[in-house]
């Protein structure tokens, strides 16, 4: 049956009308590229890339730029003594060498590259048996690390594989989980200060909103009202809440949140019907044994919106790995992250040498009580000469870095003020620290010192140039009069 005139009529109109606004979406298109293209032009810049693009520009960190210089100049006690000391990178070197002889070993490398199998495309989640090994840890470090001599297939009863993910690192399963959990706008609530990357990471590819939580005392955690005001702030915005971020132990603070404060978080969280995502990468670098997993004090019921984060950067001095894990219930999530680890999975090879170092249990708990034992040594020279300074900390019970409060010594109580006296540190004794502005501290002269990035001969350097540095600003009590003659011999 041939069509009516009149249906007719109406393709052709209908036809018409697409056409035409193909043609003006075209015009439109053609105008925006040959601004784009002027402007590049007038500015001199050849190197073309689409607005998309340049929103791929954001820096990781505010400090990045001093970060670099630092790099490029770093501190040598013999070809560079006058060289620029890190301290703003969440990173432990002091347990490198014995990770790597354990993994230098010929039989963790053969087991690596004998099997065909690590040649070939793989589940993009994880091979099998290396999902397995991490079901193994996770039941026994993290849910149930009470029993030591938990068996390998009891522990594979209480976590199962299947609920395992690889990630390319702790920050690329954070952005994978925003992608699948939000859209474009939508907001995560973080508990503030806050590792100042989580901001990149939420945001360059999902394009979330981040919005800090406040809390009254910030090292035990949020209380539900805390995270409500938050939330409703939020909303007051127009910003629609669909994900809690908690990190356990904190960064940067160094401090473990009890059990009832994660327990009180995520119900809220149900509440709200939102996802709660909880980030232990330090779980392991505990000084005290009052951690407590999440896994453990919700008994293996996170039903299908709590989702763990875990990473062997932290605790295994392994941050050039890019090995990260996600623990989830939520099968619908996993084949999000499946089809993401796409263009991010971690290659065979990686995973068996994974598999093969966390099921050797004597080496595990060998490797973490000797690095306790250097963080903890390093902990300790800092807090002392902290304490030497009269420099106000917050007692760190985890992790591999210390919040010290050098707000006393700002020229004014202002994030103008902390960046002045960060310049000071960088520009006069060459010592960088992460600043709390970048952590979105609302207090002034906040600053995480990483006091595992490097050795303790170097840490005990850095901490006589800020020493000598905080004596320079407290003697001249007026800012102007530090200048190149004031601040000499400090380095």
């Amino acid at each position: 049956m041939s069509p009516d005139r009149n249906s007719c009529s109406s393709i052709a109109a209908a036809s018409f009308c697409a056409v035409s606004l193909a043609c003006i979406g075209l015009e439109k298109w053609k105008q925006r590229v040959s601004r784009k293209q002027q402007q590049q032009r007038t500015s001199g810049d050849d190197e073309m890339i689409s607005d998309r693009g340049d929103s791929m520009l954001l820096q990781i960190f505010s400090y990045m730029p001093d970060l670099m210089r630092s790099w490029q100049d770093p501190y040598h006690p013999y070809s560079n003594p006058r060289g620029h000391i890190t301290l703003c990178v969440a990173e432990n070197k002091l347990g490198i060498e014995l990770l790597g002889s354990r993994l230098m070993q010929y039989e963790s490398s053969s087991r690596a590259f004998s099997d065909t199998a690590v040649y070939c495309y793989g589940n993009t989640l994880g091979a099998a048996g290396p999902r397995e090994a991490v079901a193994y840890f996770l039941a026994k470090h993290f849910m149930h690390p009470e029993q030591r001599q938990m068996s390998y297939t009891e522990a594979l009863s209480h976590v199962l594989p299947e609920h395992v993910a690889f990630g390319a690192g702790a920050g690329t399963l954070v952005s994978h989980l925003a992608l699948s959990l939000t859209d474009a706008g939508d907001a995560v609530l973080i508990p503030a200060p806050y590792y100042a990357a989580f901001t990149f990471d939420l945001t360059i590819l999902a394009k979330c909103t981040v919005v800090p939580v406040y809390s009254s005392n910030p090292s035990i955690g949020p209380t539900p009202d805390e995270l409500e005001n938050a939330a409703a702030s939020a909303e007051a915005r127009g910003l629609r809440v669909r994900v809690l971020l908690l990190t356990n132990p904190n960064n940067p603070l160094g401090t473990i949140y009890p059990p009832g404060i994660i327990k009180s978080s995520i119900n809220w969280a149900r509440n709200r019907m939102i996802h709660t995502i909880v980030d232990e990468i330090y779980a392991l670098s505990a000084q005290e044994s009052e951690f407590e997993s999440v896994l453990k004090i919700l008994h293996g019921d996170l039903r299908n919106d709590v989702h763990h984060i875990y990473a062997l950067s932290k605790d295994f001095c392994a941050s050039g790995f890019r090995i990260g894990t996600l623990y989830t219930k939520n099968k619908r999530l996993l084949s999000c992250v499946a089809n993401l680890n796409t263009f991010s999975c971690v290659s065979q090879p990686m995973q068996i040498i994974v598999q093969d170092l966390l099921t050797d249990d004597n080496f595990i708990y060998d490797f973490l009580e000797h690095s306790r034992q250097w963080t903890r040594y390093n902990y300790e020279l800092c807090v002392s000469h902290l304490d030497q300074m009269v420099i106000p900390y917050i007692p760190a019970k985890a992790g591999i870095f210390v919040y010290a409060d050098f707000s006393s010594l700002l020229p004014e109580q202002t994030a103008e003020g902390e960046a002045r006296f960060s310049s000071l540190l960088i520009n006069a004794a060459k010592i960088i620290m992460t600043p709390g502005q970048a952590q979105l501290d609302r207090k002034p002269g906040m600053f995480r010192i990483c006091y595992a990035y490097v050795s303790p001969e170097v840490l005990a350097i850095a901490l006589q140039r800020l020493d000598k540095i905080v004596g320079k600003i407290r003697r001249c009590r007026d800012w102007d009069n530090l200048n190149a003659e004031s601040l000499i011999n400090i380095l």
